[in-house]
């Protein structure tokens, strides 16, 4: 899927990374499984989920870290939805999201987590 039209892919500053997994990511209120990570920079991430999220929608998330002969950590993250658009696989979504508001823990979290699981 080509997101080139879509708000923001254009105004990228930092690079995506792609993972070696699919993290899971539930929004904190209701502790519902809103996605699974396919990419993410240190200012956004891109999810794929099997329903529809809101746009210019604020979302309270945390990120299920899991850690082999540890317990699992969870990174906690305030963002904002700026895209969506259908999968490759037409049974999924894909959303754009920018994160807002990062404290200096989350992000130090954040950045071992891409040098520990991308590809």
């Amino acid at each position: 899927m080509n997101f080139a039209g879509h708000i923001g892919v254009e105004n990228r500053k930092h690079k995506r990374w792609y993972l070696m997994m699919y993290l899971r990511v539930y929004r904190q209120d209701n502790k519902e499984l809103l996605g699974h990570i396919v990419d993410i920079s240190r200012e956004g991430m891109r999810l794929v989920s099997d329903k529809p999220i809101t746009l210019n929608q604020t979302f309270q998330l945390w990120v299920d870290v899991p850690k082999e002969n540890a317990a699992r950590q969870h990174i906690a993250l305030e963002v904002e939805s700026l895209w969506s658009g259908r999968d490759v696989n037409p049974d999924f979504y894909d959303t754009g999201f920018r994160i807002k508001n990062i404290n200096t823990q989350a992000l130090l979290q954040l950045k071992l987590l891409i040098d520990e699981l991308q590809f």
